[in-house]
């Protein structure tokens, strides 16, 4: 079969397509195909046939949702009582940071774990839950000496010295229940630990590595910031007498324009009174001619 069977002539858009009201306009067709006329015959006849067939519809019904059951419970409020009320104020959460608390960040690693291990040596002598508990109390407590001492570094770049003198920290810890040889060798344990790792034990105290770090194992870095081009308006303004003198000068300029509007305000009232007092006389001497 050739091509020009399938489509002889070019398309026409703007064509209307004929209406097929019976058999006998097959027949006018120009150039029909043997094919072509037997099968339209043959829907013709079916539907002369079959009228009342209705078409099947092609649109595939969507699925419905089902709708969860439930079954009200009479006694649940009595058998549930309510323990939470709504305070007056946020609810916040309390930070390590600012004092020390009985909530604890820090949770012990396979290292911590086998030195708490060897030094029990099967006696109950230091529980892991002190260990963390002492642990993190030693990290919060360094973490103040350094900021009193001022050498909290924004980056990683160098080793983080252990400033916590073993005095200082029996002195803040004195309230824990503890031996002084546990807790020496709790001290000694941590110091050695901070020492090898450089830097915090605990994460949140541990400062982002710099931008230039291309260490894929140091993660949090912080974002390097997009360059911008600093213009005139944008620049900072210093806190001089020459910035204050342009401050008043503007605030002098405000205070002006403040008093041009409250008078121009003012004389548009008086116009709109002036005007109403005009209309008023002009009636009366319309009433008595």
């Amino acid at each position: 079969m050739s091509r020009l069977s399938f489509r002889p002539r070019p398309l026409d858009i703007h064509k209307k397509l004929p209406i097929v009201k019976s058999v006998k306009d097959f027949e006018d067709d120009d150039t029909p195909t043997s094919a072509t006329r037997n099968s339209q015959m043959l829907r013709l006849a079916a539907a002369e046939v079959e009228p009342e067939v209705q078409p099947l519809a092609t649109k595939k019904l969507a699925p419905e949702i089902p709708t969860p059951q439930f079954v009200v419970v009479d006694t649940y409020e009595r058998d549930y009582s309510r323990t939470f009320f709504q305070p007056t104020s946020y609810l916040r959460a309390r930070g390590a940071r600012a004092e020390i608390g009985e909530f604890v960040e820090y949770d012990l690693d396979n290292e911590d774990e086998d030195w708490l291990q060897d030094y029990n040596k099967d006696k109950k002598i230091l529980a892991p839950e002190k260990l963390e508990s002492l642990l993190f109390k030693l990290e919060v407590l360094d973490h103040k000496a350094r900021e009193r001492a001022g050498v909290i570094t924004p980056t990683l770049v160098s080793p983080i010295p252990v400033l916590l003198t073993m005095d200082a920290a029996i002195e803040a810890l004195q309230s824990q229940s503890i031996k002084y040889g546990v807790f020496q060798a709790v001290y000694n344990y941590w110091k050695e630990k901070r020492e090898r790792w450089q830097k915090p034990i605990l994460r949140r105290l541990q400062p982002p590595p710099p931008v230039n770090d291309n260490n894929p194992y140091n993660v949090f870095r912080p974002r390097e910031k997009a360059h911008r081009l600093h213009t005139r308006r944008m620049q900072r303004r210093e806190n001089n007498v020459q910035s204050f003198e342009k401050l008043r000068q503007v605030r002098r300029n405000l205070d002006q324009a403040k008093t041009l509007l409250e008078a121009l305000i003012k004389r548009e009232e008086k116009k709109r009174d002036v005007l109403e007092c005009e209309v008023s006389l002009q009636r009366i001497q319309m009433k008595y001619k």
